[in-house]
C-alpha cells in the first residue's frame, strides 16, 4: 500500500466528518441536478449551515452550481462512490466488532468482506446468555453440526442431545479441559453421557489451543468470543461461502490432528 497523500487524506476527512456532507453528496447521486431548496429540505439544517457546506465541497471539485440547481462532478461522483463503500464497511465493523476486537486478524484467513451481512448477537445486561441462547436455538433442527468447543454449556448440549435423538450428525473436537468438563461436572455430564451413546456422535481432543468457538451448522459458519473470565460475549452467524470454506478448512485441519476421546468414538 502506498502513502496516501494529505490532499486524499482531507478530502475523506472533511466529507465523513459530517453527515450533512454525506447526505447531500448522496442526494445529488441519486437524484442528478437539485435546486437549494430541495437539498435543504433534504438534508434537513439551515440554509445559512447548507450553503457553506456546498461552498466547501464545490471548493474542493465535488460538485458545482448550473443554472441555480447543483450538481455532481466526475470526481464528486466518485468520491460519493468510495466515501458510501467506507461508510458501509465501518458501519459493518462497528456491527461486527464485539467478535473481531477479540480475535486476532491472522486467525481469520479469509476475505472478511464475507462477514459483511452477518448475524451478531451480543451479550447484554438484560441477557447476558444472549449469544448461548441463539446458539442453542440454531442446533434444535440442525442436521450437521462439525463445531470446536473452548467450552461446553448445558443449554446447548442438551438441545445437542435432543436433535442426536431426531438424527443429527454432530463432530465435536475439544481442548482436553472440555473433555474432562464433559466427563464430570456434574451440570453436563449427564446429558454428554446420553449423547455418547449416539452413533452420530464423534468426539476428539485436540492439543491446539481453542481461542473461539468454531461452528458449521449446516450451511451457517458460527463464531463465537468469550471474556477473559470464560463467559461467552458475543457470537456471529455467516452463510457467506467464503466464511464456509474457511471454516471447513480450518475444522479439518485440526481434526486430523485429533485424538478420539475415550467413550465418545
Amino acid at each position: 500500500m502506498g502513502d496516501r497523500t494529505g490532499a486524499a487524506i482531507e478530502t475523506l476527512e472533511y466529507v465523513a466528518r459530517s453527515p450533512t456532507r454525506v447526505r447531500i453528496l448522496e442526494t445529488l447521486a441519486a437524484e442528478g441536478a437539485v435546486s437549494r431548496d430541495a437539498l435543504q429540505a433534504e438534508v434537513d439544517v439551515v440554509r445559512t449551515t447548507l450553503q457553506r457546506n456546498l461552498d466547501g465541497l464545490g471548493e474542493r471539485g465535488l460538485l458545482r452550481e448550473r443554472d441555480r440547481r447543483y450538481e455532481l462532478t466526475s470526481a464528486g461522483a466518485l468520491a460519493t462512490s468510495a466515501v458510501a463503500k467506507t461508510l458501509d464497511r465501518v458501519d459493518a465493523m462497528v456491527r461486527l466488532r464485539p467478535v473481531l476486537e477479540r480475535i486476532p486478524a491472522i486467525e481469520l484467513d479469509f476475505d472478511l468482506e464475507g462477514l459483511v451481512d452477518a448475524t451478531v448477537v451480543e451479550s447484554t445486561t438484560a441477557n447476558p446468555y444472549a449469544p448461548i441462547e441463539y446458539h442453542a436455538a440454531s442446533l434444535s433442527d440442525a442436521e450437521h453440526v462439525r463445531a470446536v468447543l473452548p467450552a461446553a454449556a448445558a443449554k446447548p448440549l442438551e438441545t445437542s442431545r435432543e436433535a442426536l435423538e431426531s438424527g443429527a450428525v454432530f463432530e465435536l473436537l475439544v481442548t482436553e479441559s472440555v473433555a474432562e468438563t464433559l466427563r464430570t461436572e456434574p451440570s453436563v455430564a449427564d446429558t454428554f453421557a446420553a449423547m455418547a451413546a449416539a452413533e452420530s456422535l464423534s468426539v476428539a481432543v485436540v492439543a491446539d489451543e481453542v481461542p473461539f468457538y468454531l461452528g458449521i451448522v449446516d450451511d451457517a459458519v458460527q463464531i463465537g468470543v468469550h471474556d477473559e473470565n470464560g463467559l461467552p460475549t458475543a457470537l456471529l452467524e455467516s452463510t457467506d461461502t467464503r466464511v464456509r470454506e474457511w471454516a471447513v478448512d480450518r475444522f479439518e485441519a485440526l481434526e486430523r490432528r485429533a485424538t478420539a476421546m475415550d467413550g465418545a468414538e
